[in-house]
Order: C-alpha cells, then structure tokens, then sequence
C-alpha cells in the first residue's frame, strides 16, 4: 500500500513537471529528432545560423512581452522593423552610419510614442490603432522607397557585419544584452513592478496610484524602439532595406511569448520564457527548411501553431480561474 502511494505520488509530480515544462520537452524531443535524421542540423553553421535568425526577431519579442504582460500588444511591430530597414540604409548613404543609426530609433521612438498616445491619452482600441499604423507607416515605406529595395556600400557597414566571434555575430551578442536588460527590468524595478501591475488588474492598479496611462503609454514606444533596432541588426547583415522586410514580425513575436508561458491576458509572464518560444520557433522552421517545406506551407504551419497556443493560453486561464 505504501509502494502504491510512493509510486502515485512520483507520477503525480511527473505530470505536474511535464505540464509545466511541456514546451521544453517538446522543444528537446524535436531536437532529438532532428539530430538523429539530419546530421547536418547540429552542425556549427546551422547553430549559428539559428541563433542569428532568433536573435533580430527575439529583440522584438522581448518588447512584445513587455506589453502584452502590460495587458496591451502591438500590431505596428512588423511596419516600424520594415521602416527601419529602408530609413536606416537610406540616411547611410546620404549622412553616414551613426546619424542613420541615431535618427531610425527616434522614428521608431516616435512611432511608438503615435501608438502610445492614442491608446493611453484617446482611450482607443490598441488592436484597432496599431492595425491602422501598421497599414500607414507600410503606405509610407512603400512611398519613400518607391516600392523598390534600397541597398548601399559602406564599408563600416560592411565591416560590422563581418564581424564575429566564433561564427557569432553582432546580434546574438546584442539580442543576450536585451535579454539581461529586460530580465534585470522586469525582476528588479518598480518599473517592471508596475508593468505587471498594470496588465494583471488595470483598475485595482489606479487605485492603489500607479500612473497607469503612462506605462501603457511607455509599452508601445518600448516596442517601436526595440522594432527599430531590430531592422537596423537586419540591415548590418544584409546591407539592404524593403518595405516588405519583417512582414510576419509581429505574429512571430506574439506566437514565441504565448509558447513561451506569457498569458495573452496580461500580468504575468518574462523575457526568459519568451526565449523557450523563440527556440521553439527558430528550431521549428529551421528544421522545416533543412527538411525541404516550401516557405507557402511553413507559413501555414506557423498560422497553425499560433492558433494552438492560443487555445490552450484560454484552456489553461479558465482552469485557473
């Protein structure tokens, strides 16, 4: 009798552990997977690669997850980091590197500060606003590049993107410092405090004196300069810009920090879960490139996932409730 409650109680804790860690093990068992049927997964390039192709997008995601623990998100992401590309590689031509640099996160501060306004101060919908600025700042994009790419041959430029410590390059090193960032911000301010303050009970988080406005305010320009940045990384490895670069940033963003464990329905959630979501996602179409998917039906397999996690976020809040 004791035996069977011993052995009870150990598969109880198994699947307490599983369903707390079930991305996780997915995302090892899938690993697994694709080491034993494609040695050239594991290979030292195709880490890199990944790494590298996390890291442009994960910056973004960090910022998503800020606003959605906020109780907010933001649809303009993929427009700001489309704007970036082309803003940035432009005014490199004309002015140089660090005032193109400095001037594309202003616009992108800018940007944000749009979204921030009419969703703190108006009071209006932040799916409603950032899905119209997303529609105006692509209209704009597309205006200033004449619909065309834009590229340049600067040498700095070229330079910094050559750059790497071991196959690594810049962004994975910048996207590890926005990581620690956010860690440190979320887990030791009362800045990060209030952030969660705000999105688990909006009201209750008034009325004990939190200047609410202003950190709903402060979300989307957190996303509109963390999207900027994001393009400017994009560029130091492409050298080029386009309207139509990052086009499914902010539903990667969103669909990492929901796998990661942020609940869409705001006040809970880190930076640190967003980056289990962002292997998963990396890992996942990665390995669907090595495995021969075509781009059309990865995208289906992406809106797919999206829609999964989604489901069980709203399974998993109404169990808590």
């Amino acid at each position: 009798m004791k035996s069977y409650s011993i052995t009870n109680d150990i598969n109880n804790k198994l699947v307490i552990f599983l369903k707390k860690r079930a991305v996780t093990v997915l995302l090892l068992a899938f690993i697994v997977f694709m080491v034993i049927s494609k040695p050239s997964f594991y290979s030292w390039g195709n880490i890199t690669n990944i790494l590298t192709e996390m890291s442009v997008y994960g910056i973004v995601a960090f910022a998503m997850t800020v606003a959605i623990i906020g109780g907010e998100f933001d649809l303009s992401a993929s427009s700001i980091f489309g704007w970036a590309t082309v803003f940035f590689i432009s005014i490199t031509n004309t002015l140089g590197l660090i005032p193109a640099f400095f001037l594309t996160l202003i616009s992108g501060i800018l940007m944000g500060m749009v979204n921030g306004f009419l969703v703190s101060k108006v009071k209006l919908n932040a799916f409603v606003v950032t899905l119209a600025t997303m529609t105006i700042i692509k209209g704009l994009t597309f205006f200033y590049t004449g619909g065309s790419p834009i590229n340049t041959s600067n040498e700095t430029l070229i330079a910094i993107g050559a750059f790497n410590v071991a196959g690594i390059t810049l962004t994975p090193i910048i996207f590890v410092i926005a990581l620690i960032v956010f860690i440190l911000i979320l887990a030791k301010t009362r800045f990060g405090r209030n952030i969660y303050a705000t999105g688990g009970n909006y009201h209750v988080a008034k009325l004990t004196g939190i200047n609410v406005d202003y950190y709903k305010f402060i979300i989307f320009v957190i996303v509109g300069f963390c999207s900027a940045l994001a393009g400017i990384l994009l560029c130091v490895r492409v050298q080029a810009g386009s309207a139509l670069y990052g086009k499914d940033l902010a539903l990667y963003a969103v669909t990492a920090t929901v796998i990661g464990g942020t609940s869409l329905s705001g006040g809970n959630g880190g930076v640190a879960k967003t980056v289990i979501g962002l292997l998963v996602m990396s890992v996942l179409f990665n390995a669907l490139t090595l495995l021969g998917v075509e781009g059309y039906f990865q995208q289906l397999i992406r809106g797919i996932v999206l829609i999964a996690v989604i489901i069980i976020d709203t399974v998993i809040k109404k169990k808590n409730k």
